[in-house]
């Protein structure tokens, strides 16, 4: 008994789930070619737009303690200290995605999650 809820649980875990694209009427366009117009049409009107964007990430100090300092007998003390950080970001691909789904949907087609 143990054995078999142990090899579910071990099944439940390492089981996964993906997107695919199924039909949603009978008379939905070609796959591939709906896949073409409506990646072609996503791109064109919203092309990929990198920006520089920044975030605050607070990274862990080690700092000596002075005499005036109260460190409860230690010789160092943890301080947190703001870092900016920059990155690269698409600010239009939310956009682009979101048309793109629309888009397909329209063509006759729906991106449903299937569980592995």
């Amino acid at each position: 008994m143990k054995k078999t809820l142990g090899l579910l649980l071990c099944i439940l875990l390492v089981s996964g789930c993906s997107s695919q694209w199924v039909k949603n009427r009978a008379d939905a366009d070609d796959f591939a070619s709906a896949n073409a117009r409506c990646e072609n049409q996503s791109q064109q009107a919203f092309p990929v737009k990198n920006e520089v964007a920044q975030r605050t990430k607070y990274n862990t100090h080690y700092e000596k303690c002075t005499k005036t300092q109260d460190c409860d007998g230690k010789k160092y003390r943890t301080v947190e200290r703001p870092e900016i950080e920059s990155y690269v970001m698409d600010v239009n691909d939310g956009s682009r995605e979101a048309l793109y789904i629309q888009c397909m949907g329209t063509a006759g087609w729906q991106n449903k999650m299937k569980w592995l």
